[in-house]
């Protein structure tokens, strides 16, 4: 099958090999899930990031989740104690022309991509991916009450661009001087290129069931988006920040996607379920 998905949890800044069955000559990168934690301890917040390197050589994409949750006393993220789920989707063997599959990087908040060009002006399927995200208070580090970061599609025509959502801020009126979001697209106008895209609603520890054509035999979950918030408005330190979307179970051609958003600190205070939650979208193929 040309189409190809692989996927592995990754720790922060190694290197993950995915080898596909052929040349690739269509590639997108996302995220399923991470979760970054300071360890044992909490901190203030300077920077929490999230960036994907990719090199491609043949039929492999070497990956490196690049991470960081640092204050501004040095203290930075414990690798051992935090994740990056890396989703990459592949075509293989010879370019069919009807489809297109790309990333784009540093989209700021409120803003897009620039135009990705896509083979038909109503593609089948349109859907783009978080690839990954960068929310800094710039030179100085403090509480955190919200974190989110989410990307979407836009199509003029047969160009389509990624757009941005990204914020950050603490009780006391400080937010973001840097906030971005990197994305990946997946646009498909072949009947029979057997890709499904199914979106979820917002999620937060809960699940959900979709339903999907007769056909695909494979599932997987990618992020488009996520939302942390403490509860009653409030900041506090940071221990471990996290998003997850997870297919859960599949029954025919119903499948069960769960998936949460995760803030806590060291002192027991935790994320408000009513307003934290994720999105994203199954690829059934």
């Amino acid at each position: 099958m040309p189409l190809q998905i692989l996927s592995a949890q990754v720790q922060p800044n190694t290197t993950k090999n995915f080898t596909f069955a052929d040349t690739i000559v269509q590639r997108m990168v996302g995220i399923s899930a991470f979760s970054l934690s300071y360890g044992n301890k909490d901190h203030h917040v300077q920077t929490v990031s999230i960036s994907l390197s990719v090199n491609q050589q043949g039929n492999t994409l070497s990956i490196t989740p690049h991470a960081t949750l640092v204050d501004s006393s040095g203290n930075n993220l414990d690798p051992g104690a935090s994740s990056v789920s890396v989703v990459a989707v592949a075509y293989v063997g010879v370019d069919p022309n009807t489809i297109k599959f790309g990333n784009a990087g540093s989209i700021p908040n409120g803003g897009t991509s620039g135009g990705i060009v896509v083979p038909c002006t109503s593609p089948r399927v349109l859907q783009s991916a978080l690839a990954g995200y960068n929310l800094s208070f710039g030179s100085s580090d403090h509480h955190m009450e919200t974190a989110a970061a989410a990307v979407g599609t836009q199509l003029s025509g047969n160009s389509a661009s990624i757009t941005g959502q990204a914020q950050m801020y603490d009780d006391s009126g400080h937010s973001a001087s840097i906030a971005t979001v990197d994305g990946g697209l997946l646009a498909s106008c072949d009947d029979t290129l057997g890709m499904y895209v199914v979106p979820t609603d917002s999620l937060q520890g809960s699940g959900q069931v979709l339903t999907f054509p007769t056909g695909p035999s494979h599932y997987i979950a990618l992020l488009s988006g996520f939302r942390v918030q403490y509860r009653n408005n409030s900041d506090h330190h940071v221990k471990t920040i996290a998003a997850n979307l997870v297919v859960q179970s599949v029954s025919g051609n119903s499948v069960t996607v769960t998936g949460k958003a995760t803030l806590v600190d060291g002192s027991g205070n935790t994320q408000d379920d009513s307003v934290s939650n994720v999105n994203g979208f199954v690829i059934g193929y």
